[in-house]
């Protein structure tokens, strides 16, 4: 029986040091391509080839879009946790003005099938192209504000908005409006 029990030690050891070698020979190549990845997602979200994305700084958890030397607006991450299964995930590109320019989702947990509204090409989130916080109300229109829902995903619809509502209340004070000087 001992020897037995030897070979399995060895081969369980031999198994963990190919898996360990495995997992630390592919660590930079995985976390390059999530990188890449994160960039691509990042682009898709602004839709706009000519814009350069700049972080601040390294904590900053927005972008500024850069396009002959001046800047012309930002890329928000925001989220929400009020999703009908969690916590959603997206960007939000908008000028100088805070009109929104782009809606771009990159997680999220929602049911197949209905909650796909939220995927990052999905035509229900043409709706938000062109608004502002100030003219616009994000609730639903059922509840007085400016934007539809879909039946069955009342939640995840109302998640959404007030998300992105939300982000631009956060961020307000970075833009720039024609009473600033008032």
């Amino acid at each position: 029986m001992k020897p037995a029990f030897l070979m399995l030690v060895l081969a369980a050891a031999v198994a963990a040091l190919i898996i360990g070698g495995l997992a630390e020979s592919t660590h930079q190549r995985i976390a390059q391509n999530q990188v890449d990845y994160d960039l691509k997602q990042l682009q898709r979200a602004i839709n706009n080839p000519s814009m350069t994305l700049i972080q601040p700084d390294s904590d900053s958890p927005h972008f500024e879009l850069w396009s002959d030397n001046q800047r012309q607006g930002f890329l928000l991450s925001i989220e929400t946790t009020q999703g009908y299964n969690g916590t959603i995930r997206a960007w939000l590109a908008v000028d100088q003005a805070g009109l929104i320019t782009a809606v771009s989702t990159h997680h999220h947990q929602e049911t197949p099938g209905i909650g796909d509204i939220i995927n990052a090409d999905a035509p229900w989130l043409d709706q938000f192209y062109s608004r502002t916080l100030r003219q616009h109300q994000f609730r639903l229109k059922r509840w007085g504000g400016d934007f539809d829902h879909v039946t069955g995903a009342t939640i995840t619809s109302r998640a959404y908005i007030e998300m992105v509502g939300q982000g631009l209340k956060d961020h307000a004070h970075r833009f720039k409006t024609e009473d600033a000087d008032e």
